[in-house]
């Protein structure tokens, strides 16, 4: 009997292990506009209560609370326009744990909102080749209309 509780122990620990550690992260405006930088965030914030929403539970994957995220970009005072942002970034995202990095970017050009995003295996620091979203275009006044295709693209890579 000790044995078979010894063995579910073991078992449901290393299901737990093999769940994915997620960190969501700021947007990239490659626009360079900085009124814009509103929607770093905001797309990132969208796309994170998004993916919940498909996983309440969270048990294919947990999610880093935006909280976290903000304090290690503050503490390692992460900016996409520094030179060493990439190695800021993989400094940071390895201190919170995370197994998987989501991220993106948008370009806006007249009347048009081109947007990205892309799930990073945080050991290879490579992107998945499959699950990524891809050119979605927008409307500046709908660009977060995006967020729910990138959900659908992005979801099935972090399982």
């Amino acid at each position: 009997m000790r044995f078979l509780l010894i063995l579910t122990f073991v078992i449901s620990s290393a299901a737990l292990s093999a769940q994915q550690r997620v960190v969501v992260l700021p947007f990239r405006n490659m626009d360079g506009e900085i009124s814009l930088n509103e929607w770093s965030h905001t797309l990132a914030d969208s796309l994170r209560k998004s993916l919940l929403a498909v996983d309440t539970s969270q048990k294919n994957f947990i999610i880093v609370d935006p909280d976290s995220v903000e304090l290690i970009i503050s503490e390692f005072n992460i900016d996409p326009s520094n030179a060493q942002y990439e190695s800021d970034v993989w400094r940071a995202v390895e201190k919170l744990g995370a197994t998987k990095v989501v991220q993106g970017n948008f370009l806006r050009r007249g009347e048009r909102v081109l947007m990205n995003a892309y799930i990073y295996d945080v050991e290879f620091k490579m992107a998945d080749a499959v699950n990524q979203a891809k050119d979605l275009y927008e409307k500046p006044a709908t660009y977060l209309n995006a967020v729910r295709v990138m959900t659908k693209k992005l979801y099935p890579g972090l399982k």
